[in-house]
This record gives structure tokens, sequence and C-alpha cells, in this order.
């Protein structure tokens, strides 16, 4: 019986999909997503179907690699609630940019406005609506205070 080359096997393929899953595995390890710690592997399965006069093998092969997930994200949410409206209202504790109302089991998305300068009033919006207040410019404007 003569001997398999497994760098050979199958015209190269196998060791093309062997280098190819080391790669997926390397570059899985140095996802700063994913767990450091967690087990990769990678399955060689080779499968040989002979024929009736047992002479010829139909062989396949075929590679799985199973890589870490990435890590989950948290984040601390603050649930809280209008005093005005009664509205139920959920806000990110360190992202101030958007908060989540609920009102009639309906989820609303408002986005708080910030304002161009510290001292400057922050645009109003009406409750019932949703619609935007826009102030109005009460005299001429000083183009030397603009960022």
């Amino acid at each position: 019986m003569g001997f398999i080359s497994l760098d050979r096997l199958c015209g190269g393929a196998l060791l093309e999909r062997f280098t190819l899953a080391m790669r997926q595995i390397g570059s899985n390890i140095k996802d700063p997503n994913t767990d450091p710690e967690k087990n990769r592997s990678l399955t060689i399965k080779l499968t040989f179907k002979p024929d009736k006069s047992r002479q010829g093998l139909k062989t396949s092969i075929s590679t799985s690699v199973s890589l870490a997930p990435p890590v989950a994200d948290e984040t601390m949410l603050l649930l809280g609630q209008d005093v005005r409206t009664g509205r139920v209202e959920i806000s990110e504790l360190n992202d101030r940019s958007q908060s989540l109302s609920f009102q009639d089991n309906q989820l609303v998305r408002a986005d708080v406005v910030r304002a161009a300068q510290a001292d400057a009033p922050t645009q109003g919006f009406d409750p019932e609506t949703g619609e935007i207040i826009e102030p109005q410019p009460t005299g001429p404007i000083d183009l030397r205070k603009a960022n």
C-alpha cells in the first residue's frame, strides 16, 4: 500500500482548508471582543465511501471551526417617571443623548436636544405631540460667538 501525503490530498484542498481554519482561529483569538481564555477547535473529517468492487474509495474532506463568541456588552439603564405627564422613561446612564419613553404600551424614542452653549436654553418640546419648539431669535446674531 502506498502512502498518501495530507498536504497533497484532494489537490491540496485539505492543506488549504486547514490553513484557512487556522487563520480564522488566530483572528478570533486576537479579537478583543472575544474571551481570550475560551477554547477554539478545528475538526477535520475525512469520509471514505468504497465502491462495490472495493477497489475505489470516494473520499470527501471537510473542516469545521468552533470559535469563541463575542463577549456580551453591558450598560446601566435608569428608570424613572415624568412627574408632569406620568410617562415612564428609561435612559442610559452614560449616554444622555437618548431616552426611551413608554406610553400606552408603545415604545417611543425621544432624542434630547443639547444646547450649543452651556448658558443657552435647551430646546423644548410639546409633551402632547412631541413637536420640537424652536426658540425664536430675539435680536441680531453675533457671529463672533459662533463656534
